[in-house]
C-alpha cells in the first residue's frame, strides 16, 4: 500500500503538472507517469484491502484511520520527485505539504482511536472478571433472509434474554457485527455478565459472543448455573 501510493503521487504528479502546462514544453506526461498512475492507484487498492484484512485480524492496534494516513503520507515522496524532475514547486509543493500534514493528522486520529478501544477493551476485561455471569440466549438475531447475499458482514442489533439471580428476565440489545461465515440464530445461547446492583445497565453487561465477535478473540467462557453454550 505504501510503495503503490508513493508510486501514484509521483504518477498523478508528473501528470497534474504536465496538465497545467507547469512542466517543460517538450514533456508529455506518458510512460513513467502513466505507468505509476495505473499501476500505484492498482498497487494502493490491493493494500488497502489488505489493510482491511488486518484491521479485522487487529481491531485493538489497527483502524482506517492508519490506513488512510499511510496512503496520505507516503503520496508526498512521490510527489516531491516529480516536482522536483520537472522543475516545478510553489502550490505543488503547498499541496505535498498538506497531503503530509493530513497523513499525520489521520495517523494520529487512528492511535487516539485505538487508545480509546483498547480502553474499552479492558474495562470489558474487567466486568467480565468483576461481573455475575448467567446464560443469556439469543430472541432476535437482528439477521433477515437476504442480508447476506451482497455482504461479507452483517451490523445490526441482536436481542439477548437473561435472568436475574431472582428469576426476573431481562432483554438485551446490542451492536453487534456478524460475519456471513458464522452468523448468529435465534435460541443460540451464550454467557452475560452483568451488574446484579443494576441489571439493566447496559454499560456494565458484558456478552461473551459479542464481545468475541467485536475484538477477533476466543469466546470467554465460563461455568455458570445452566448450560450455556456460547458460540
Amino acid at each position: 500500500m505504501a510503495a503503490g501510493s508513493a508510486w501514484a503521487g509521483y504518477g498523478l504528479g508528473c501528470t497534474i503538472i504536465d496538465a497545467n502546462d507547469d512542466a517543460p514544453a517538450a514533456y508529455v506526461a506518458q510512460g513513467a507517469a502513466g505507468a505509476g498512475t495505473v499501476g500505484g492507484l492498482l498497487l494502493a487498492v490491493i493494500g488497502a484491502v489488505g489493510w482491511l484484512v488486518m484491521m479485522d485480524r487487529f481491531p485493538l492496534a489497527l483502524s482506517g484511520w492508519h490506513g488512510a494516513g499511510l496512503l496520505l503520507l507516503c503520496s508526498v515522496p512521490g510527489l516531491v520527485v516529480a516536482t522536483r524532475e520537472l522543475g516545478a514547486g510553489g502550490w505543488y509543493d503547498v499541496a505535498a505539504a498538506g497531503l503530509a500534514t493530513a497523513g499525520l493528522l489521520a495517523l494520529l486520529g487512528g492511535s487516539l482511536l485505538a487508545a480509546r478501544r483498547r480502553l474499552r477493551w479492558l474495562e470489558e476485561l474487567r466486568l467480565i472478571a468483576e461481573g455475575t455471569p448467567t446464560v443469556a440466549t439469543v430472541v432476535d438475531s437482528g439477521i433477515a433472509p437476504n442480508d447476506f447475499e451482497e455482504a461479507s458482514n452483517l451490523i445490526t442489533i441482536a436481542t439477548f434474554r437473561f435472568w436475574g439471580a431472582d428469576g426476573t428476565p431481562y432483554l438485551l440489545h446490542q451492536r453487534v457485527t456478524i460475519p456471513a461465515a458464522a452468523p448468529i440464530a435465534e435460541g443460540q445461547r451464550t454467557t452475560v455478565w452483568y451488574d446484579p446492583a443494576n441489571p439493566l445497565d447496559e454499560r456494565r453487561i458484558v456478552v461473551a459472543m459479542v464481545h468475541a465477535l467485536r475484538w477477533n478473540v476466543p469466546i470467554p467462557r465460563v461455568s455458570v448455573d445452566g448450560p450455556a453454550v456460547p458460540s
